[in-house]
C-alpha cells in the first residue's frame, strides 16, 4: 500500500513533475495528489454575482487554503471559466477580466503558501460568441487562446498543473444530438459538435472541436515546459479505455490521465478500476480528479472508502468534489464536503477527512509522498491483466436529488450526476426588501418537479423554479 507522505513543506522548493508513471517533487520523492475540488470560479463570474462562490476577499481565500491544508490535503483543483479569463462575450459579468485573473493568481499563491499544489481546470467553455455558461462536449478555438494565456501566466510556477478540459462527452450518448465524439476526435479534433451545453440544449449552432493535441501544443508553446497536463477521457472523463492508444504527443513527456468517477457511473467499481484504469496507471500518472458517493450517513455504502483504498494500493491520486460553503444546511446527497461552519459533511466530507488524517498518521512525513516507486499490476507473462468482470450490472436510473436551495449551476451538476436532465426553468420575482448584496447573488431553486427521491428512467427531466431570496 502506498503510504501517505506528501510534499516538502518548504514553499520555496514546492514543485511537481512527471517521472514515468508517477509524480515527483523537487526532492525527487514520489508524490500523489490528494485533496479537493474548490468549485465556484467556473460559474459565479458568468452568472454575475462574484468571482467565486463565496467570499472574494483575499483574507477569505487565504483562510480557505489553510482550512483545506488542515485536512492534510496537498492538492486543490480550481475550475475556471474560459470567457471570464479571456474577457470575451461580455464576461466576466461581475467585476473585470483583470480582477478575475488576479483572484485566481492570488488563490494559487495562497494554496502554494500552504504547501498545496494547484490544478487549474478548464471547466466551462463555449465556441465563438456563445456564452461559456456550462460544459461543452469538447474544447473550441477559444480554448487554445485560454491555455496560451493561462500557461504563460503560470509558466514559472512549478507547483501548478493544468487540467486541459474538464469532461469530454458525446452528445449522441446524452440524447440531444446525433453527433458522436470518438477517440480520434478527442485526440486531434475536427468533428462537428453542437454549441449547446449538456444542461441547456436549446442553444443553436455547431462548432468544430479542438483536440487534446492542440491544447497540449498551446500550453507548451506558451513556455510552460515542465507542468504536468491532465487529460480526461470520454464519457465525462469516466472512460479511459482508448487513452493510451490516442495519447497526444508531448515533447516534455508530462501527460497525466484524468478519471472522474461518481457512484453509479459505468466505471465506478474496483473491478473496473483494476481492468480499465490500472493498465493506464502502469504507463502514466492517473489522477481521479472528481469522485463522490451519493448515499447518506448511516448507510452501508462503501464507494468512497473502496475508491480511496484501491487508489492508495495502486499509486493513484484522488480529489473529491466539492469544497464549497453552502448558503443553507447541505443535504447528504448534495456532494458537499463542508457545511456553513466549515465542518465535514457526511458522507463525502467526513470520509475524506478521516482517510487523509489516517494516512498522515501512518507515516512520519507529510501526506502524499513516498520514496517508493510504483509498480504495475502484471500477469506471469509480463502483460497487463485485463480480465472482464462477470458481475451483473444494475440498470442506471435517474434518482432525483434534493435541489432546493441550490443555484441553477449546482442543480445542473447534481442532475447530470444523478443521470437526470434539467427540464423547464422558470423564475419568480425576488422576495421584497432583500438587500442589494442578496440581489447580486444567483437565484436559488425554490421548487422542483418531481421531488427528491423519485426513481425514473435515465435522462428524465426535472422542472425547476428559481428565486432570489
Amino acid at each position: 500500500m502506498w503510504g501517505a507522505r506528501a510534499l516538502a513543506a518548504a514553499v520555496g522548493t514546492l514543485s511537481i513533475a512527471v517521472a514515468g508513471n508517477h509524480f515527483v517533487n523537487g526532492a525527487g520523492q514520489t508524490v500523489r495528489l490528494l485533496g479537493v475540488d474548490r468549485q465556484g470560479t467556473e460559474y459565479a463570474c458568468q452568472e454575475g454575482w462574484a468571482y467565486s462562490d463565496g467570499d472574494d476577499t483575499a483574507a477569505a481565500a487565504a483562510a480557505d487554503a489553510a482550512a483545506i491544508a488542515a485536512w492534510h490535503a496537498n492538492a486543490v483543483r480550481v475550475p475556471l471559466n474560459e470567457d471570464c479569463w479571456l474577457g470575451i462575450n461580455g464576461n466576466p459579468q461581475y467585476g473585470t477580466q483583470a480582477g478575475y485573473q488576479a483572484m485566481v493568481e492570488t488563490f494559487v499563491s495562497d494554496l502554494n503558501a500552504d504547501g498545496i499544489y494547484a490544478i487549474l481546470d478548464l471547466h466551462w467553455s463555449a465556441p465563438g460568441t456563445v456564452q461559456a455558461d456550462g460544459q461543452r462536449p469538447m474544447p473550441d478555438s477559444n480554448s487554445i487562446n485560454f491555455w496560451q494565456s493561462v500557461a504563460s501566466t503560470f509558466k514559472d510556477n512549478h507547483a501548478v498543473l493544468f487540467d486541459a478540459f474538464n469532461e469530454p462527452f458525446s452528445p449522441a450518448a446524452d440524447g440531444y444530438s446525433s453527433d458522436q465524439l470518438t477517440w480520434s476526435c478527442w485526440e486531434n479534433g475536427g468533428c462537428t459538435l453542437p454549441s449547446a451545453s449538456d444542461s441547456d440544449t436549446s442553444v443553436p449552432g455547431t462548432y468544430v472541436a479542438v483536440g487534446m493535441q492542440a491544447l497540449v501544443t498551446a500550453i507548451r508553446n506558451a513556455g510552460a515546459t515542465t507542468q504536468p497536463i491532465l487529460l480526461g477521457g470520454l464519457s465525462y472523463s469516466n472512460d479511459l479505455t482508448g487513452w493510451l492508444q490516442n495519447k497526444p504527443t508531448d515533447p516534455d513527456h508530462a501527460l497525466v490521465a484524468s478519471l472522474h468517477s461518481y457512484e453509479g457511473n459505468t466505471c465506478s467499481t474496483t473491478t473496473c478500476f483494476s481492468n480499465q484504469v490500472a493498465p493506464v496507471a502502469a504507463e502514466v500518472p492517473v489522477v481521479i480528479g472528481e469522485f463522490d458517493e451519493n448515499a447518506c450517513a448511516g448507510s452501508s455504502d462503501t464507494f468512497d472508502t473502496d475508491l480511496m483504498n484501491w487508489a492508495d494500493q495502486s499509486g493513484v491520486s484522488y480529489l473529491a468534489w466539492g469544497w464549497f460553503t453552502p448558503d443553507s444546511a447541505p443535504d447528504c446527497n448534495d456532494y458537499y464536503l463542508i457545511d456553513q461552519s466549515g465542518n465535514p459533511v457526511a458522507p463525502n466530507g467526513t470520509l475524506l477527512k478521516a482517510h487523509l488524517a489516517a494516512l498522515a498518521a501512518s507515516t512520519t512525513g507529510p501526506v502524499g509522498t513516498t520514496s517508493a516507486t510504483p509498480t504495475s499490476t502484471t500477469t506471469t507473462t509480463g502483460t497487463t491483466t485485463t480480465t472482464t468482470s462477470t458481475t451483473p450490472t444494475k440498470p442506471v436510473r435517474c434518482v432525483v436529488p434534493k435541489l432546493t436551495g441550490d443555484t441553477l449551476a449546482k442543480a445542473r451538476t447534481l442532475l447530470r450526476r444523478a443521470h437526470c436532465k434539467v427540464g423547464k426553468v422558470s423564475y419568480r420575482e425576488p422576495k421584497p426588501h432583500i438587500s442589494a448584496k442578496e440581489r447580486r447573488k444567483a437565484p436559488q431553486v425554490v421548487k422542483q418537479t418531481p421531488g427528491r427521491g423519485r426513481s425514473l428512467k435515465t435522462g428524465s427531466k426535472v422542472a425547476l423554479v428559481l428565486q432570489r431570496r
